[in-house]
């Protein structure tokens, strides 16, 4: 990918770019496995935040704001979670992504989806990460396509998505569907952006 295509607010940002293009192209595996240590390491280097900044986040929403991305390509985006924040359990279109957590305190939860009739589904908990700052968190959709994250604190993260989507699928609780069951609708919701 030449240079040229890629926004970046600074060098450093731009060749961590390239270098996970270059994981990619190598394949998703390659990507997940190798691209966390690549970003927890460029983030530990004096001048890598050069103009590197999340859009402030209100009390009900998080953001999500494009630090490095080219057309059709991946993206690297700065996000930021309020106190108390829950995003619904959902899933990236069974690609991996990886989040380092730069600031606060994040839950990562791994879930797993059983279809029980044309329109719900259940969730079993596979399991829970807690994210510090330096620490990564791995989407694999091999092993824990569908997660939620919590921040119980005001936190930041960097996301790395291999494609650029507006959008993901989510699991919506139907609160008239079951009393004994919780039962889920699987919905696209657009994600928000800066």
């Amino acid at each position: 990918m030449s240079q040229d295509a890629v926004t970046g607010p600074n060098a450093q940002v731009r060749d961590v770019y390239d270098r996970l293009g270059s994981l990619l192209d190598r394949g998703d595996e390659v990507f997940i496995e190798e691209g966390p240590g690549l970003l927890q390491a460029a983030i530990a280097e004096p001048g890598f935040f050069d103009g590197v900044e999340p859009a402030p986040a209100d009390s009900d929403h998080y953001t999500r704001e494009k630090v490095a991305g080219a057309p059709g390509g991946h993206v690297i985006r700065f996000m930021e979670w309020p106190p108390g924040y829950s995003l619904v359990p959902h899933e990236h279109h069974g690609r991996p992504c990886f989040e380092v957590l730069v600031d606060g305190l994040l839950h990562v939860v791994d879930m797993t989806a059983e279809q029980v009739d044309e329109e719900h589904y259940t969730l079993s908990i596979l399991d829970c990460d807690v994210t510090e700052p330096g620490e990564a968190a791995v989407v694999d959709p091999r092993e824990n396509d569908i997660h939620a994250v919590y921040s119980p604190v005001r936190s930041c993260s960097l996301h790395v998505y291999p494609d650029d989507r507006s959008f993901a699928y989510g699991y919506e609780l139907d609160e008239d569907a079951s009393d004994e069951t919780d039962l889920y609708r699987r919905e696209r919701f657009e994600l928000h952006d800066g």
